[in-house]
């Protein structure tokens, strides 16, 4: 044995020879307490400590579900590492938390690092998405702190950017603006995960290097990577756990001087003259959040977990309030007060003129879902909870205890029922007056992450239609839970919506057209599809309907205009480069709608664009 372990040690410190810098790069090792990848990554980290290798990045998909049970595991494993490691989240940490990402922060500390080792500079940022489906982003938060961090870099010192996603734009929606950033300070190269594979890409000269997951499809075993950096070459090689190592990239410094554009989102079917579309805020932060619009204010909570206030008519904030830790839920106006339910675990009701706190209400775990108002009650989702609260109080009119995972999307509520899903493979129903249970539905599969737990509910004539990640579009009995008919004739997913003389429910296609289907037929019946020019599409963004025309918001933050008579696009503008969260109409006909990059638009019709 011992001559086994002298063995691999030659062979990885010959992997390490001749190098200024060297570590080893971990990604989408995906470990759940008892598969394969958990047996795996305790053979890799013994590997590593045995050799000596002087630190370890872990970048990202540290487990398959971002569950506290798999953060804790994989937490403790990370514990047997005798050198320093430095940790990423990747998409499954951040989109399915059950806890907002909160155990992640308890655990790791943070989402992003910088540190210096030898002539080279270390920064690690967080990718994302945030707690929906959607394409990666770096916040603008951390744009900043990038910014500020690379400002203070020494003259001579290499810089070396880590994160879960490419830089490709079908990945990383601000993936160009990154770039210019990075080439601002003259970055030499760049590593990344996600695509469980080797790739060598480049960017206007800058190298975004992705590396293998744990094991690849067809391989002989688990394994790694070698990074070796010299002071002017990069060198990348794979270790396969007890084998050795096979190099796979080298290539010298670039001078990274060809610089990336950052796109101008000024394009597609141009508005009609009596259609204005205005950018009437933009944030500091990053906007996860609908936009909830009252009489004079909107609202919206951002990612450094502030509710905003601002006024409609001069545009400038009037009132906020810090929650502490990233705002996902809606907030929800009631007139005289605003409803926000946070992910520090607490209701709040404030003025809604002045923000002043008028109560607030303890929950037992983070909220993410939307909630609604419906004949003065409030109804909120929560984690393994559904709560109906008395919004003039402050107090539970009754709680259902019974689910299996957290809510996200908003209830429906309509014949003395409300209806939701959670990310526990159900869809509930629930009597609204006293919370008891009247049936719950499943796909008959056991993958949580077909949930319908994220599209908002049409109950329409005793039916509930929904659509879910299976990309089956369901309609069930309002009065009983069955199925009354089931199709995956379209690749639906979580987007949808209902005509305004409700016979018609509208979903947005994962190919980017838009469909239509009668909610009243016996079986499903399709109306009609057209082409909404989106293409690729997975954005969980609702669709509505306005006054004859519908409108869809993508992961790119493109918004479409479509007449519900004619089908035809009426008018798509790109308005940014992330996810359209949702929209709102207010009672002026105005719609408001938010992008996660810290964007509020509005859309105003008729001579004036006020």
């Amino acid at each position: 044995m011992l001559k086994k372990v002298l063995l691999f040690c030659v062979l990885l410190w010959g992997c390490l020879l001749q190098a200024q810098t060297e570590f080893a790069l971990l990604t989408d090792i995906h470990v759940s307490p008892g598969n394969a990848n958990e047996k795996a990554l305790a053979d890799i980290i013994r590997e590593i400590n045995e050799a000596h290798v002087p630190f370890v990045i872990i970048t990202g998909d540290l487990t398959n579900q971002g569950s506290n049970t798999e953060l804790l595991n994989v937490k403790r494993m990370f514990g047997h590492f005798t050198v320093p490691y430095y940790v990423l989240p990747g998409n499954h940490e951040t989109t399915w938390s059950e806890s907002a990402v909160k155990e992640y922060f308890k655990l790791f500390g943070n989402d992003r690092f910088a540190f210096r080792k030898d002539h080279f500079f270390f920064i690690g940022y967080d990718t994302g998405p945030f707690m929906k489906m959607g394409d990666g982003i770096v916040k603008q938060e951390d744009m900043r702190w990038i910014d500020r961090t690379l400002s203070r870099v020494p003259p001579g010192v290499r810089i070396v950017s880590l994160c879960h996603y490419p830089f490709t734009v079908d990945d990383l929606g601000n993936g160009p603006e990154v770039i210019a950033l990075l080439q601002k300070y003259h970055t030499s190269v760049a590593f990344c995960g996600h695509g469980h594979q080797y790739k060598n890409m480049i960017f206007g000269g800058l190298h975004d290097v992705m590396l293998r997951s744990t094991f690849l499809a067809g391989d002989s075993g688990p394994g790694y990577s070698l990074i070796r950096l010299t002071k002017d070459s990069v060198l990348v090689d794979e270790k396969l756990v007890g084998g050795v190592c096979r190099q796979r990239y080298a290539f010298a410094f670039s001078a990274n001087d060809t610089l990336v554009s950052v796109p101008s989102y000024e394009n597609g079917v141009p508005l009609p003259p009596n259609v204005h579309l205005s950018l009437i805020y933009q944030d500091t932060a990053s906007i996860f959040t609908g936009v909830a619009v009252g009489k004079q204010m909107f609202y919206f909570g951002n990612s450094l977990g502030y509710v905003k206030a601002v006024s409609k008519k001069t545009v400038q904030p009037v009132w906020s309030y810090s929650t502490g830790y990233p705002l996902y839920s809606t907030p929800v106006d009631d007139g005289a007060q605003l409803l926000v339910a946070a992910t520090n675990d607490t209701l709040y009701s404030f003025d809604a003129q002045h923000g002043k706190k008028r109560w607030q209400l303890a929950g037992d775990a983070p909220f993410v879902a939307d909630g609604i108002i419906k004949q003065g009650k409030w109804y909120q989702g929560g984690y393994k909870k559904f709560y109906e609260i008395d919004p003039l109080t402050g107090s539970f009119n009754w709680v259902y205890s019974d689910l299996g995972s957290y809510c996200q999307a908003r209830p429906a509520v309509a014949s003395g029922k409300v209806a939701f899903g959670a990310w526990d493979g159900y869809l509930y129903c629930l009597n609204n007056h006293n919370g008891q249970l009247t049936w719950k539905w499943n796909d008959g599969k056991r993958q949580t992450l077909f949930s319908p737990a994220n599209c908002i509910p049409i109950i329409h004539d005793n039916r509930v239609i929904i659509v879910a990640p299976d990309r089956y579009m369901t309609s069930i009995s309002l009065l009983n839970g069955h199925t009354l008919w089931r199709s995956h004739a379209y690749t639906v997913r979580e987007s949808q919506g209902l005509s305004e003389d409700g016979r018609t429910v509208f979903s947005k296609l994962m190919d980017g057209r838009l469909l239509a289907v009668s909610a009243t037929d016996a079986n499903f019946h399709p109306l009609w599809v057209t082409d909404a020019g989106l293409g690729y599409e997975h954005a969980p963004c609702p669709v509505i309907m306005y006054k004859g025309v519908v409108y869809l918001g993508s992961r790119h933050g493109v918004v479409v205009a479509v007449d519900e008579k004619t089908h035809a696009v009426l008018w798509r503008i790109r308005c940014g480069f992330s996810e359209v969260n949702q929209f709102t109409i207010d009672k002026a006909g105005a719609i408001y709608f938010s992008l996660a990059e810290g964007k509020v638009y509005k859309i105003t019709f008729g001579t004036s664009s006020r």
